[in-house]
C-alpha cells in the first residue's frame, strides 16, 4: 500500500534546492530510448521564464537525447526524509552549452506502508543474549521494521529452541554493521519470530524477525544506517560507469 503527495507550483523549487544542496543521487530514465542512469542535480535555471535544472551527464546522455528536445524523462530519488519521490517532463534547452531539462509540473511523494529492505553491508551480524549464551545470527536482509536472519551455529532439534518457533519473542537483540570507520551497533529490545524459511543451497534455517519494541534513538539510527548504505552502494555504481 502506497500513499501519495503532489508536490507543484514554489514548493518544487525547494525540492530541487535539498536535490542540489545534498548532492541526491537521481535514477534517470529517457523514456522510449532504453537509458538509464544515475546522475545529480548541479544547478537550476531560468529561460524565457521557464524553470529548468542541471544534471552531471552520465555516460551516454548527450547520445542518448540527441536531436530530440521533445524526449521524455522519469526520474525517482530517496529524499532526506527517506521517503521516495518521482516526477517525469519533457523536452530540455541548451542554455549557455549546458544541456537543461524543464522543470516537472508536479513532483509526486510516495510514503511508502511497506519498510523498505536491502541486503546490509557484509559482515552485518545479530546477537541474541541467552541465559547461559549468546547466538550469533548473520543478517541476510534487513528494514526498519524487521530483518532475515540465519544462524550460524543452532541446533533446531534442541528443545531449548522453542522461542524461535513462529511466533515466539526473543529480547535483549544487538545489531553490528561493520563500516570503514568503525562498527556501529543498534539495541531491539524485542523482536517476534513471524516466519521461518530454508536457504535455497545451504539448506540452513532462517527466521524473518519483526522488530515489536526499539527506542526511537535506536529506530532512527537503523534507518540512518541502512539509507546510508543504500546511498553508499548507488555512489560506487556511478562510480563505475
Amino acid at each position: 500500500m502506497e500513499e501519495a503527495e503532489i508536490i507543484q507550483h514554489n514548493r518544487r523549487f525547494d525540492v530541487f534546492k535539498q536535490l542540489q544542496n545534498d548532492k541526491t543521487l537521481v535514477k534517470m530514465y529517457v523514456l522510449g530510448r532504453q537509458y538509464e542512469r544515475l546522475t545529480v542535480v548541479t544547478d537550476t535555471r531560468f529561460k524565457k521564464k521557464t524553470p529548468y535544472f542541471l544534471i552531471d551527464h552520465p555516460k551516454g546522455f548527450t547520445k542518448a537525447v540527441a536531436n530530440d528536445d521533445n524526449c521524455r524523462f522519469h526520474f525517482e530519488f530517496v529524499g532526506n526524509d527517506n521517503l521516495v519521490y518521482t516526477f517525469r517532463t519533457t523536452g530540455k534547452a541548451t542554455i549557455h552549452s549546458e544541456i537543461c531539462i524543464r522543470f516537472p509540473e508536479v513532483i509526486t511523494r510516495i510514503q511508502r506502508r511497506q519498510n523498505f529492505r536491502m541486503t546490509p553491508p557484509l559482515g552485518t551480524k545479530m546477537y541474541i543474549s541467552r541465559s547461559l549464551d549468546r547466538l550469533e545470527m548473520n543478517v541476510i536482509d534487513i528494514s526498519q521494521g524487521g530483518a532475515l536472519v540465519m544462524p550460524v551455529n543452532l541446533d533446531m532439534e534442541d528443545p531449548n529452541v522453542s522461542v524461535f518457533k513462529v511466533g515466539g519473542k526473543l529480547r535483549n537483540i544487538e545489531l553490528t554493521f561493520p563500516s570503514e570507520e568503525k562498527v556501529f551497533r543498534v539495541h531491539v529490545d524485542e523482536a517476534q519470530v513471524s516466519r521461518l524459511g530454508e536457504h535455497p543451497v545451504t539448506n540452513r534455517t532462517n527466521f524473518a524477525l519483526h522488530f515489536t519494541d526499539i527506542e526511537k534513538s535506536q529506530q532512527k539510527m537503523l534507518i540512518d544506517l541502512i539509507f546510508t548504505h543504500q546511498r553508499n552502494t548507488l555512489r560506487k555504481g556511478l562510480s563505475k560507469e
